[in-house]
């Protein structure tokens, strides 16, 4: 996979595209730059994607809550918000003196959070952290909520944006073990 070259203001860039395509519904002048830029092949109008979004993430019957104590928990346990990833998720975010924003309203392991967080290591260039996140968080549940988008999905543009973040996130955590 190579939609960018390697560096770590690149990679960044990626993983705030791929956080907001799973925080709103993304407009249309963001769908064509995502189009180009990820090689994607939809043909859905932006309202199909916003419906869908709606439908995926949002409405009280949607399909699939991005939210890693939902799919990330201990057999004993139960999925629920509020969960043992998020209390997990939002010590590492402390630990390097971050704080979700509460105009974003997100919980800190929704996918969009863990995302940006991703984005924020990659900058700064933290490999050794940056592995670990992956390899301890987003590689233990993305995979499935992956799936879930694609089964449910009604635009290929959900299907294809899933589809690749789930392929991304395998890549990038194989290039770490290559380093």
């Amino acid at each position: 996979m190579d939609y960018l070259d390697d560096s770590g203001s690149e990679r960044a860039a990626l993983y705030r595209l791929f956080a907001s395509l799973f925080m709103q519904e993304p407009p249309e002048d963001v769908l064509l730059t995502i189009k180009d830029l990820l090689h994607m092949e939809f043909n859905d109008t932006a309202e199909e994607i916003g419906l869908d979004f709606k439908h995926l993430f949002l409405s009280e019957t949607g399909h699939i809550q991005p939210y890693e104590s939902l799919y990330n928990y201990a057999p004993e346990d139960e999925p629920r918000l509020w969960g043992k990833a998020t209390e997990e998720v939002q010590r590492l975010y402390q630990s390097e003196d971050l704080m979700i924003d509460t105009e974003m309203d997100l919980l800190p392991d929704h996918l969009s959070a863990e995302l940006m967080f991703m984005s924020y290591l990659a900058e700064r260039g933290l490999t050794d952290t940056q592995k670990e996140f992956l390899g301890d968080h987003l590689l233990v549940w993305v995979p499935a909520f992956c799936d879930e988008v694609m089964k449910h999905s009604h635009t290929a543009f959900y299907r294809e944006a899933a589809a690749i973040l789930k392929e991304y996130l395998s890549s990038d955590y194989e290039g770490f073990a290559e380093e």
